[in-house]
């Protein structure tokens, strides 16, 4: 399996050909909308989608048979299933008849091949009604033929090799079929899609999910047969329109299932799925860009750039908590306590500010491991630091915090809440009964 460069266990959906190395979209620069960059050398990048990174053909089989129970499929389920049972018992002429079922059969096969096109870019829905009746004779037409030509090459195989050889042929182009009608859809040219070289290839792409698909095939094949000779032909009406709805339902998953064999192998068949490549290259905010950045960075060991890099955004976004925590974790992590020094006060701030006051206890005791001496130099940090510190059940940092806070800031006006708090912490502390009186008498000045 196929990963990125930082993340092991998760599938690449970018290439830098420049650095030669691959990524997920996890770390990637989407600064610009409809591009993603390097962030080792700011190229630009080529969408990757690797067939490990689409989920499996085979845990798709449940969402295939819910592929047809869509409002537009449902419809042209039905609606062909019923004009091509009316037609058919119609007197209307041998070859009138015969031109409109034709059309009906064009429509149902371009219908289906349409399904196939549609998946194959990663469109997991079936096509609009509209688009049933566009080029129908034209696909029609050009399917005759691929068949008249295998028939003819058949006969001519059959006459110089013997009927044995021409079996074993036979037998061998039911199982690559699915390939060439695949071919087809990719191609849109009839040569092509008849060239072993194109269908035996894409078959060597696909490897062992092609077999996993021919089996699928197999079995709605013979379920088609099962159920349509379970119905009957006893009220011929009703039994073709059952019959008929039953064998489109099943080609429509069938066809599909090829195409999502080509979506799930577009990057080594040569592919382009534009609904993927949209929804990989959408434009992320500044911030997510910078976090991305940082965990690249990280992984790669550029503490320094790490530290630049988290500057420069909060200073760019000063109300954005993302940012703000994840500065303060990497400074916690790598024990950076200079910036920490500085950064503290300004992050304990925004905590308030942002009403983030549930962070602030937990948060404090890892900077207190790092810095003890740590004093906030803003009056209302002490405050709310001490509070928190007392209800988390440490009273004597809580009065650490309060003392002498009426000398250094007279003008705070909280004093009263301060020291009220401070007096109720040292009650809690054994032998504080003096400085708790002192408390008390300071308080009483406060108020008066």
């Amino acid at each position: 399996m196929e990963s990125c460069k930082y993340h092991p266990d998760t599938s690449p959906n970018f290439r830098c050909d420049a650095c030669v190395d691959d990524f997920c979209t996890q770390c990637v620069d989407h600064s610009v909308e409809g591009e993603a960059r390097c962030f080792q050398c700011g190229g630009l990048l080529r969408v990757r989608i690797p067939a490990d990174s689409v989920e499996p053909l085979s845990k798709r089989l449940k969402k295939a048979f819910i592929y047809p129970l869509n409002r537009n499929a449902i419809g042209f389920i039905i609606g062909l299933s019923v004009i091509t049972t009316v037609l058919s018992i119609l007197p209307i002429g041998g070859l009138l008849q015969f031109i409109a079922l034709m059309f009906c059969s064009g429509v149902a096969v371009n219908y289906s091949f349409l399904c196939l096109k549609a998946t194959s870019v990663g469109h997991m829905e079936p096509p609009t009604l509209s688009e049933a009746v566009e080029g129908s004779f034209s696909i029609l037409i050009r399917l005759f033929a691929m068949f008249v030509l295998i028939g003819i090459g058949l006969s001519l195989l059959g006459g110089v090799l013997g009927p044995i050889a021409a079996i074993l042929v036979i037998m061998t182009l039911i199982v690559v079929l699915p390939a060439i009608l695949m071919s087809f859809a990719m191609t849109d040219n009839l040569v092509e899609a008849l060239n072993p070289a194109n269908f035996f290839g894409l078959i060597k792409a696909t490897g062992l999910r092609y077999w996993v698909l021919i089996i699928f095939l197999f079995i709605m094949v013979s379920s088609v047969s099962l159920l349509s000779a379970v119905i009957g032909d006893e009220q011929h009406a009703l039994s073709a329109i059952v019959q008929s709805s039953i064998s489109s339902y099943y080609s429509m998953v069938e066809f599909h299932l090829m195409g999502y064999l080509l979506y799930q192998h577009q990057e080594r068949l040569g592919l382009s799925s534009h609904d993927a490549e949209d929804k990989l290259l959408r434009a992320a905010t500044p911030a997510s860009v910078a976090l991305a950045h940082v965990n690249l960075c990280l992984k790669a060991g550029e503490y320094s750039r790490v530290f630049s890099i988290l500057h420069h955004a909060v200073a760019s976004d000063p109300k954005n908590t993302r940012l703000w925590q994840r500065y303060f974790d990497v400074l916690c992590k790598l024990e950076n306590k200079p910036t920490l020094r500085k950064l503290a006060d300004r992050y304990f701030h925004h905590l308030l500010e942002s009403g983030q006051t549930f962070r602030m206890l937990k948060d404090a005791r890892r900077l207190q491991t790092l810095l003890p001496d740590y004093m906030p130099e803003y009056p209302h940090i002490r405050y709310h630091l001490a509070n928190e510190y007392f209800g988390g059940g440490d009273a004597k940092t809580a009065v650490q915090l309060l003392s002498g806070l009426h000398k250094q800031f007279p003008d705070y006006g909280r004093l009263v809440d301060a020291y009220t708090l401070m007096k109720q912490a040292l009650e809690t502390l054994p032998g504080m009964e003096v400085q708790a009186g002192k408390c008390q008498a300071l308080l009483d000045r406060l108020k008066a």
